[in-house]
């Protein structure tokens, strides 16, 4: 008899419902890492759409059947074996609590074992279906930052432009008529992630050569960059016009969504003219004597490529258990040390400033050099709160309705206790108080204000590379002074009390839980 062969539509199912099975066990087995993601799309607007992801493509799937109808599938279960280092990709994320790189690991797997168990030919016709999978990873945040200041400074200076004095700090401007900010809502980001995650299915949809592809997807991405800063100048202008009675609300969202909604239209209904979709070939039906005698996978290998690839898809959250135990909480004790210089401590000064953190450990030392106040602040994880991490703080510095903002912010290189680091510095201001503030992370005896340097060091240290302890350390003093530059002031502190904390942090007591 011999061993039965995958040679039918029937036999097709039977690897679409064993490449389905094979994606719910993994999100199962990671249902942490599924559930973060679902998370986020339920409470953040930019990410909604991730729920319409999977639907998409189950859809895309069942458009093509009458090409799955053609291909005799052979399972591919060398394949698999790229779970391993997608898997430990994962892990390394998890030791270090990088969701968005385990997000992204876990989407991964499921596509590389769903490639495995279908094989290359019926793979290959769903290869846009499952890597549009991808595009449920909630990734973006990182643009938020630049996105805000670019639109500040673009939407600035369309109002200079029209001959409309404005005057900015930071992302603040003021008009005549009244001030306006750039928040996180302004900075078009949502615009962005939607406008690419359509136009990529536009694109898979309405054209088949690369080049035209590549094309449109492109314009996807650029256009809505644009497309906000003109948005956000319609809306200030309508504010400015009307004597700051519209546009000044909740109304200006619905704006900006209209707004969107129409250079989407546009933008679509100018890649029609190209379109390509009338060159789709009917699929190559041949008859079932012409399938039977091509070479397939065995029911036997279908079965062996599923067991395998899941086998070797659950070797990370095995290990994951093995390495660390998350149900230790670890407590940290940080303390200051004294001044051995010039500096003379004082008590906390009426600053009332309180810099954001998301960590749960913080302590802080202030001193008195002649009439000048410095400050250094340190944030850590103390084990109370699970999985706090001061990394992705570095450059926070004001807390919602403190009273203080933002006026300045760049990057600069002064000289640390262990050498020349980059460090984020910031500029406040509360009435007519002004602070300069400077900001990075020590992480392994490593200073770094990068987040991703600083999330490999972690990851070192998590390994067994270097010190343990993750901080984030910051100096501060007021601008005004009759003694010399703030800048100045902050490089002394560094230079002469920076190494005693810096020796403190190598000394950190600790305890489990």
């Amino acid at each position: 008899m011999g061993t039965p062969r995958l040679s039918d539509m029937a036999t097709v199912r039977g690897s679409l419902w064993a490449a389905g099975l094979f994606s719910l066990a993994l999100l199962l087995i990671y249902h942490e890492t599924a559930w973060s993601m679902v998370s986020i799309w339920s409470r953040s607007d930019t990410f909604a759409h991730g729920f319409l992801i999977l639907p998409i493509s189950l859809w895309l799937i069942w458009n093509r059947r009458d090409f799955l109808a053609t291909v005799n599938p052979r399972p591919a279960w060398w394949v698999g074996l790229l779970l391993l280092p997608l898997g430990f990709g994962w892990l390394l994320a998890w030791l270090v609590d990088v969701s968005v790189v385990q997000q992204f690991a876990l989407v991964a797997m499921i596509i590389v074992g769903v490639w495995a168990i279908l094989g290359h030919k019926l793979g290959g016709l769903l290869a846009f279906p499952l890597f549009f999978l991808f595009f449920a990873v909630p990734i973006g945040e990182g643009l938020v930052a630049p996105m805000m200041e670019f639109t500040a400074t673009t939407t600035v200076w369309m109002i200079q432009m029209t001959g409309i004095p404005v005057y900015r700090e930071g992302l603040f401007f003021t008009l005549p008529t009244g001030s306006w900010s750039v928040v996180e809502a302004c900075s078009g980001v949502r615009y962005i992630i939607a406008s690419i995650t359509v136009g990529v299915l536009y694109a898979y949809l309405t054209y088949r050569s690369w080049t035209r592809r590549l094309l449109f997807v492109l314009v996807s991405a650029i256009m809505p960059v644009f497309a906000n800063t003109v948005r956000a100048y319609m809306i200030v202008m309508l504010g400015h016009m009307s004597d700051m009675t519209i546009a000044t609300g909740a109304d200006h969202l619905v704006y900006g969504w209209v707004f969107f909604g129409l250079v989407i239209f546009l933008l679509f209904w100018a890649g029609s003219f190209f379109r390509e979709d009338h060159l789709d070939e009917l699929p190559v039906r041949a008859d079932s004597a012409a399938i039977a005698n091509r070479e397939g996978g065995s029911y036997r290998l279908l079965l062996a490529t599923f067991v395998s690839t899941l086998l070797l898809a659950t070797i990370a959250p095995l290990l994951a258990h093995q390495v660390f135990d998350p149900a230790s909480a670890v407590r940290t004790s940080v303390a200051l040390p004294e001044s051995e210089g010039d500096f003379r401590s004082i008590p906390a000064p009426n600053w009332h400033w309180d810099p954001p953190s998301r960590v749960d450990g913080q302590v802080s030392s202030y001193f008195e050099d002649g009439e000048d106040i410095l400050g250094v602040i340190v944030q850590f994880s103390n084990g109370a709160i699970e999985g706090a991490d001061v990394i992705g703080s570095s450059a926070w510095f004001t807390r919602e309705d403190s009273g203080w903002r933002v006026i300045g912010k760049e990057k600069a290189e002064v000289q640390g206790p262990d050498g020349s680091v980059v460090v984020d510095v910031a500029q406040l201001r509360s009435g007519s108080r002004n602070l300069l503030v400077w900001s990075w992370y020590v992480v392994g005896g490593i200073s770094t204000s990068n987040d991703y340097h600083a999330k490999l060091e972690q990851t070192l240290t998590r390994l067994g590379f270097g010190d343990a302890g993750t901080y984030r350390v910051m100096v501060v003093t007021p601008v005004e002074s009759q003694l010399g530059d703030a800048p100045a002031r902050l490089q002394q502190l560094v230079a002469e009390y920076l190494p005693l904390v810096y020796e403190s942090l190598r000394h950190v007591t600790t305890a489990a839980d």
